[in-house]
């Protein structure tokens, strides 16, 4: 344990000062003048740590099962929020009344851009196109405003998406953030191709 004590500071000490006499990367010559001030010493057994780091990094062998499980998840994730909307939905018994069937078709992007996508609603016969786009809540989930800028005045209705559970909701009874009814919900259902 003596020799532990005595050996350790003098390696740290050494290699401080083999750094110090080459020029660093930061432009510190106080090695060849032989006055640093306290800045340059600090400066200077930082660059050393950041040096060793990499080289550490550099010899630690590689765990390719890590490196596998984030291209995994690198892949399984969306470029763009409304990635995660895009295709058919569908809800069953729409509003509590049996054999009423809603249906929206999101389509993908036309391009790269994010901003929003088309949607197509079909219900009784009808059918209403929507702009949808989303903000992300922090409780994992997604708000989607689907606006209708084609109708006179043009409206939106609020609603959001659960990544975890893939549902859409749509909220029929918030037109332009006002809550004007409640037990108007519908919840879509992801149609599996």
């Amino acid at each position: 344990m003596f020799l532990f004590r005595r050996v350790v500071p003098f390696l740290t000490a050494a290699l401080f000062a083999s750094s110090l006499g080459r020029k660093s990367q930061l432009g510190l010559t106080c090695g060849n003048t032989g006055a640093c001030d306290e800045f340059e010493v600090e400066l200077a057994e930082e660059e050393l740590a950041a040096e060793m780091q990499v080289e550490l990094l550099q010899r630690m062998p590689m765990d390719i099962r890590l490196a596998s499980e984030g291209v995994a998840n690198a892949t399984s994730q969306k470029l763009c929020l409304l990635d995660h909307l895009v295709g058919s939905w569908h809800v069953q018994n729409a509003l509590g009344i049996d054999g009423v069937t809603v249906l929206l078709h999101v389509s993908d992007r036309p391009s790269k851009d994010c901003h929003q996508v088309k949607g197509q609603i079909h219900y009784l016969g009808k059918q209403t196109e929507y702009q949808i786009s989303a903000m992300p809540l922090d409780t994992g989930k997604l708000y989607v405003k689907f606006m209708n800028d084609k109708a006179e005045p043009a409206y939106f209705h609020e609603g959001e998406y659960d990544m975890a559970k893939d549902v859409l909701f749509e909220d029929l009874g918030a037109v332009n953030g006002v809550k004007q009814n409640d037990d108007m919900q519908l919840f879509f259902k992801r149609i599996k191709q």
